[in-house]
């Protein structure tokens, strides 16, 4: 294995198990200590790759939303356009969310963070305005420049967004499979109202109406 293999996968390690860290204990309850102990990692090493806890959190939030974004970008590389693209992109983002059900506490505990005054949410609220803007492009992408969406991308990304975090709260919050069914009608709400917008749009395009 080359260094550069060993090192991303150290890293992967590091970022995985700080999600963990601080869904479980906390921002201010997990150390740096305790995070390079999850990961099988020296302390020196872990302050090798990241200067600061807070530079940690910022890291591991942007490989989380890094690899939800990849699904839009599949379909997107792949030349799919219109709305049943986009669906089938917002079907695999929320799979996504759920299958990383479980770093929940961490993104909820994130969105706290958010609250508080300082450079760490000033980081965190840039990162935020890339993550929408990431929203924003694919939309605007899969639906060929959106002409047919009832909302412009940019309204419609803030509500997909505003969504997704309300689900990944109550993801946090489930403790059953009964509570996660619930979570999953939720979503599929979502959806029904993000088709209804895009078919609303549809029907008022004027270039399909007769001259």
């Amino acid at each position: 294995m080359s260094p550069t293999t060993r090192g991303a996968r150290s890293i992967q390690r590091i970022l995985d198990a700080a999600a963990r860290m601080f869904g479980r204990e906390g921002f201010r309850g997990a150390s740096m200590s305790a995070v390079a102990r999850a990961a099988g990692v020296s302390k020196g090493l872990l302050h090798y790759h990241f200067q600061s806890k807070e530079h940690l959190l910022i890291e591991a939030v942007r490989a989380t939303f890094r690899q939800l974004h990849h699904r839009f970008d599949e379909r997107f590389q792949r030349g799919e356009r219109g709305l049943g693209p986009t669906v089938e992109a917002l079907d695999a983002l929320w799979a996504s969310v759920y299958d990383m059900r479980s770093w929940a506490p961490f993104m909820v505990e994130t969105m706290s963070l958010g609250t508080l005054a300082g450079p760490l949410r000033d980081d965190l609220f840039a990162f935020y305005g890339e993550s929408e803007q990431m929203l924003v492009d694919g939309i605007g992408e899969l639906f060929d420049g959106a002409p047919l969406l009832q909302l412009p991308p940019e309204r419609l990304a803030r509500l997909v967004r505003v969504c997704l975090h309300g689900l990944v709260v109550e993801l946090s919050y489930a403790q059953d499979d009964d509570d996660l069914a619930e979570v999953q009608r939720a979503y599929d709400d979502l959806r029904a109202l993000f088709i209804r917008l895009a078919e609303a749009g549809a029907d008022h395009d004027p270039s399909r109406e007769s001259p």
